[in-house]
């Protein structure tokens, strides 16, 4: 099935909810949700009973013996509508929320809400949904398919539930290069982009046979499927690796239903307001790695934020960088995408975070990325940072500033187009270029580096635009010497001409 195939199902659901009266985006959604993840269910268990008969070890499947008549082909054929939805409602969900030694499949359906508008709709949408093979489709079609899922969201640009392009989220894992033993935080997790891409490069990174996958914005990355992971390290990776905390409930389910589609267990993601709320068990946890796209433009209430924040202000964007910096282990490394106001604006909480990211750790690149590169869902101009922890205790409590110098690029090109519909240009693509000189962040055409002393004297501001050399991105086209030599006998000629003039003039 190819991405516009699916997409035109996705519009088809939605148009079933619609026209049933169901004109709230977040409840169909959510029903949609919900059936995609029990048809993926039994699609998911029916590959991995494949699986253990191959390689001749023991799996039990979710669905057997009397267990059978849960699974999605098994009372879809009900050819009673009204006994169908009330064999969903009463006993699949409670059946799927009660599973044993399955948190992440527990935990979506104890949320979800039931609100099937009737019997003949759950019939249309489920005979829709049966035609799909997900577990044949490729992850970035069914994850661009939820992305236009989440779009139907009337407000999905004040949610920031709209999902991070993938070829920017691969740019920033590549930079990052998270590890096999590592644990992975994304504090505004949304659809969990970050925590898969993270999860897809580890498996490729411990995998013999690779697969280099070219997008079709020119960029190139390599698939594996972990294939020189130990038993142990697949128990470490799925389990202890990557967590997540959203402040939408209805985002979180899509997170965990978009990580159970990939095979990645989603224990450890969670609905939490990351900024605001009473303290929890969670504020005392460090990692290794975080990787995020916070909101841009949410407005915290002050009484309400976190005590432990280093500084206090409205804005979640700076909030979200307090708490990134003091997350982070010793020896950790951040990547987040930011808004460009955070990153020049002179109020004090902008000027006090940009301080706080330079002094406590290592500001290792800053990244300008092209206008628009959220279009549809947001025009906003956007940066991101990579910067890592001192990697002792001792080091980090240090008030000597960690950072010495900055490393800036300016990405004008990332292989779409710049107009809304973001239509494919390969051969106008910055990234390949920004990986291969962030080995030795070395300056360039697109590139420079700034000494930390400078940003200081500049109020911490750190826009790339700010520190851009004169003549940089500027095309100076040099003429031909011979047209230029061709122009100088010209006008001595002319000028010897003049000269002839003024002499016979002068004379009478």
């Amino acid at each position: 099935m190819t991405k516009q195939e699916l997409l035109n199902i996705v519009d088809k659901l939605a148009d079933k909810f619609y026209g049933a009266g169901v004109t709230n985006p977040i409840t169909y959604i959510e029903q949609i949700s919900l059936l995609f993840f029990l048809k993926m269910l039994e699609e998911e268990d029916d590959a991995k009973s494949q699986a253990a008969k191959i390689s001749n070890k023991k799996y039990v499947s979710l669905f057997s013996n009397e267990k059978e008549k849960y699974r999605w082909s098994s009372w879809t054929v009900n050819p009673n509508n009204e006994g169908m939805f009330k064999f969903v409602r009463d006993s699949v969900i409670p059946f799927m929320a009660d599973l044993n030694n399955h948190d992440d499949i527990k935990k979506f359906f104890r949320d979800v809400r039931y609100s099937m508008p009737d019997a003949l709709v759950l019939r249309e949408v489920v005979d829709i949904i049966s035609k799909i093979n997900f577990y044949q489709i490729d992850a970035d079609i069914k994850g661009d398919a939820y992305e236009h899922l989440i779009s139907k969201l009337a407000v999905a640009k004040r949610m920031g539930a709209f999902r991070t392009p993938r070829h920017i989220i691969r740019t920033i894992v590549q930079m990052v290069d998270p590890k096999l033993g590592q644990t992975i935080l994304d504090p505004a997790c949304g659809t969990a982009g970050f925590l898969l891409a993270a999860y897809e490069h580890i498996k490729a990174n411990n995998s013999e046979k690779l697969e280099e996958i070219t997008a079709e914005n020119g960029s190139k990355f390599k698939k594996g499927h972990g294939d020189n992971l130990s038993e142990k390290d697949w128990e470490k990776l799925q389990k202890k690796t990557f967590w997540g905390f959203d402040v939408s409930p209805d985002i979180t389910k899509i997170a965990l239903m978009n990580m159970f589609l990939h095979g990645l267990d989603a224990a450890n993601v969670y609905r939490r307001d990351s900024l605001a709320g009473v303290s929890d068990q969670f504020e005392i946890l460090s990692f290794d790695v975080i990787l995020a796209n916070p909101p841009f433009a949410a407005d915290v209430a002050l009484e309400r934020i976190r005590p432990i924040l280093p500084i206090k202000s409205k804005d979640s964007t700076i909030l979200f960088l307090g708490l990134m910096v003091d997350c982070l282990k010793p020896g950790g490394i951040c990547g987040v995408i930011v808004n460009e106001g955070a990153l020049f604006g002179r109020n004090k909480a902008a000027m006090a975070i940009r301080e706080y990211i330079l002094d406590k750790t290592e500001l290792q690149a800053v990244v300008s990325l092209p206008q628009g590169v959220f279009n549809p869902y947001a025009g906003v101009k956007t940066s991101f940072l990579i910067f890592k922890k001192p990697s002792s205790v001792i080091l980090s409590d240090s008030k000597e500033s960690h950072t010495k110098k900055v490393w800036f690029y300016e990405v004008e090109n990332d292989g779409y187009g710049k107009g809304t519909q973001r239509k494919p240009q390969p051969d106008k693509n910055d990234l390949p270029d920004l990986l291969e000189k962030w080995k030795t962040k070395r300056d360039s055409e697109k590139s420079w580096t700034v000494d930390k002393k400078q940003i200081e004297e500049n109020d911490f501001i750190l826009s790339a635009s700010a520190y851009k050399p004169a003549g940089i991105g500027l095309e100076v086209s040099h003429r031909d010497p011979k047209d230029i030599l061709k122009e100088i006998d010209t006008l001595d000629s002319d000028l010897q001409k003049q000269k002839a003039i003024i002499k016979r003039l002068i004379k009478n």
